[in-house]
């Protein structure tokens, strides 16, 4: 997007920046509180069994296709870098994420992953530095942009993403950040309601932070590969090649390599929605409850390896098909998912914190509408019959918008259709003898939202310090084998980007090893 469309791309993580503030401020301790193992339990405690298998396979789904997009991102760093076709390197990053998850687990992966958000950190600002400096510095960069690219609101109607998307993004931002879906499964690990909410000034400060780190570079792309588009013509969209293909061009010996790995390692660990949290859907919320409600853990456990492994097998059949088949770009896909089936499912489940005498068909009725108006927008709207009505009624510009933006629409239109109906469905909630477990549910639901997590009393065995110890190590052992690039012959620039990515590492092992040491002492 960034090589396509410029600066606007700064203004859309905006929507990232409001409503991870909104989880500072209200939702994420909110959240931590509802004391779940999965996020659909908190699905079934708020609308119940039915709803709870309709919206855990509504969701196995759109992981899927989430996955699937992660993994040809990551096919298409390899195959730029390397040379490699798409499709094997398709298969051997699924083989390998797979196993990977397999033998390590939901904290292997959450592990893997903090280790390389400080790596790729490190990353971002050193790619952008010698970006920069490769170029002839920022004004230079500027100066060379084609044009428009240097607009961060584009005119309504003159890209996909105007400024009246970005506008409208703005809500949806609030609402996709702190669903029961999203919100409860991102803040399930977190220790109490208070570190739920302090763990959200990490992607908060990131997202004001790093996108200039992300984006530069793929800007840059636009003159600094002039001959992209015929050089990666290999891919579907070769302007998702943009970013590596800087990085191939400005990198020194050595740092390429890391980052490569460390894109490599990051998505492995993003994928983690695909694997595991949907192997746990599949057994928590659908194996268990419906086939084996006294299946022991390890059962379970058993359970859990081959929907792992089922799951790998349906992202990397989904992955080949979009790598054969796309012609949309990967953040297209995204946001066709969104309209589909996201934006409805994610209504019900932000709203439904809120606004909680609803009754039990609520839910799924919300996600019947917004699926109906998604079908209207996307697939009614630019049929012949419905382009003659809406030119004769709201003019030739409307009919058009309605079908080059209707991403728009699915914020403009879906997201307040399906706010507004769910809203008003609790003037049909009714108490009967019938919905009396509906009921009680709803009210340990409400119960457990105001009632703040005693860790101490609830869980015990606090093993923080172990913990911080563990990754305060292997973030030592990384910064030492990063620093050892330093001894590679290359440029003085080249010299300082590796020592800055290991001095990274190292600093934020130095402080966890410390901190553990802390709470050692405090314990004795």
């Amino acid at each position: 997007m960034v090589y396509s469309f410029g600066v606007v791309v700064f203004s859309i993580t905006v929507v990232d920046v409001v409503g991870f503030l909104v989880s500072y401020f209200w939702f994420a301790g909110r959240f931590r509180r509802l004391r779940l193992v999965t996020a659909m339990d908190a699905v079934r405690l708020r609308f119940g069994r039915a709803n709870e298998q309709l919206f855990t396979w509504l969701q196995i789904i759109t992981a899927f296709f989430g996955g699937a997009v992660w993994l040809v991102g990551l096919s298409i760093l390899l195959s730029s870098a390397f040379g490699f076709p798409q499709i094997p390197v398709v298969v051997f990053c699924t083989i390998t994420i797979t196993v990977m998850t397999l033998i390590g687990g939901k904290w292997a992966v959450s592990g893997s992953d903090f280790i390389q958000t400080v790596l790729l950190s490190g990353i971002s600002v050193a790619v952008c530095a010698l970006t920069i400096h490769h170029v002839g510095g920022i004004g230079t960069l500027i100066e060379k942009l084609p044009d428009g690219h240097g607009q961060f609101f584009r005119p309504l109607g003159t890209i996909k993403y105007d400024w009246l998307y970005i506008l409208t993004a703005l809500i949806w931002g609030i609402y996709q950040k702190n669903s029961i879906l999203f919100g409860a499964a991102k803040y399930i690990a977190a220790k109490d309601d208070g570190h739920a909410t302090k763990s959200v000034l990490v992607p908060l400060i990131g997202y004001i932070i790093l996108p200039v780190c992300w984006f530069l570079p793929a800007m840059a792309a636009t003159f600094v590969v002039p001959d992209l588009m015929e050089k990666y013509a290999a891919f579907s969209n070769p302007s998702e090649a943009a970013y590596i293909a800087v990085c191939l061009e400005v990198l020194p010996k050595g740092l390429l390599g890391l980052t490569i790995a460390g894109l490599f390692a990051a998505t492995m660990s993003s994928m983690d929605t695909a694997l595991n949290v949907n192997a746990g859907f599949l057994v928590k919320n659908f194996y268990q409850p419906i086939f084996r409600k006294n299946a022991s853990e390890k059962e379970q456990l058993t359970a859990g390896h081959i929907a792992t492994v089922f799951c790998g097998i349906v992202m990397l059949v989904l992955a080949i098909i979009i790598v054969t088949k796309g012609q949309i770009s990967l953040f297209d896909v995204y946001l066709y998912l969104n309209a589909y089936i996201q934006a409805p499912l994610t209504v019900a489940l932000f709203l439904s914190i809120m606004v909680k005498r609803t009754p039990a068909w609520a839910g799924w009725v919300t996600i019947l509408v917004g699926v109906l108006s998604t079908i209207l927008i996307y697939d009614v709207a630019p049929t012949d019959s419905a382009q003659a009505f809406l030119k004769n009624t709201f003019g030739e510009w409307f009919a058009d918008y309605v079908v080059t933006n209707k991403f728009t629409f699915t914020n403009l239109f879906t997201v307040p259709l399906c706010s507004l109906f769910f809203w008003a469905t609790k003037f049909f909630y009714r108490e009967t003898p019938r919905t009396e477990m509906y009921r009680k549910d709803l009210n340990e639901f409400s119960r457990r939202l105001r009632l703040p997590v005693d860790f101490e009393r609830e869980v015990g065995n606090d093993n923080t310090a172990q913990q911080a110890c563990i990754m305060g190590v292997l973030s030592l052992v990384y910064g030492g084998f990063v620093g050892l690039g330093i001894l590679i012959t290359n440029p003085v620039a080249g010299r300082l980007a590796i020592a800055f990515c290991s001095a990274l590492l190292l600093m934020v092992g130095y402080g966890l090893v410390r901190y553990a040491k802390k709470l050692e002492a405090l314990r004795a």
